[in-house]
């Protein structure tokens, strides 16, 4: 690796750990999205960045932190668009920021963000957010899985931590999707990691794509991204 690449990785590096230090801004589970971007295991990710009035920050610490990510973002060489929500309260309709490795993926989000077919914008969205094949059709298709339906022995894998979409019929393939994703995070961040591993067994559930109002682009979904 020559010494340039090296400085630059070990610069990366030192931004990540700032990038961990944002629990409480973005969800761990937006965490683990931006570090996979980072090391280029998918090529964008949507955060939310919501100032509620019962927040844990007080406004201006909520936006000196917002400030502080979009540094972090500058530096790492993101390419993005933040929407920064005032909602009063968590049933408000928000909107979600964009991040990407490249302007040309930053693009092609918000495009996809803005699609106004839901079944289109499932399908792009999916596909730009990183998700398997398999799982984006199934959920464009309304055929996704229930995770009550899976094996018992397979709610009980450490991987579930990390699913952030809605699985198909072809589980195992997107189980083993998620196996490299935290595979990749173990790598990246193993403390971090190891944090989300040891959490109460749960499964991540951010909400991204539900059907817009009339008034937002916002979506959302009750058991996942997908």
């Amino acid at each position: 690796m020559a010494v340039t690449t090296l400085h630059k990785k070990i610069k990366e590096r030192h931004l990540i750990e700032k990038l961990l230090k944002m629990e409480g801004l973005i969800t761990d589970q937006e965490i683990v999205d931006l570090l996979l971007v980072w090391c280029a295991f998918k090529p964008t990710a949507m955060i939310e960045l919501s100032y509620y009035p019962r927040s844990k920050f007080s406004r201006k610490d909520f936006l000196e932190k917002t400030g502080e990510l979009e540094k972090i973002f500058k530096k790492i060489g993101f390419h993005y668009q933040l929407y920064i929500n005032h909602p009063k309260n968590k049933k408000e309709i928000t909107r979600y920021s964009c991040v990407a490795r490249s302007e040309k993926k930053l693009n092609e989000l918000l495009a996809a963000y803005s699609e106004k077919n839901i079944k289109v914008r499932r399908l792009k969205l999916g596909a730009l957010l990183g998700y398997p094949v398999t799982a984006v059709r199934a959920f464009a298709n309304g055929t996704s899985l229930r995770l009550e339906d899976l094996p018992t022995s397979i709610l009980r894998k450490d991987e579930l931590k990390f699913l952030n979409f809605r699985l198909s019929k072809h589980w195992d393939a997107e189980l083993a999707y998620l196996k490299r994703k935290a595979e990749t995070i173990r790598k990246v961040a193993p403390d971090f990691f190891t944090k989300i591993i040891n959490k109460p067994k749960k499964v991540y559930s951010p909400k991204i794509l539900r059907n817009p109002s009339a008034t937002s682009t916002r979506f959302s979904v009750a058991s996942g991204v997908l």
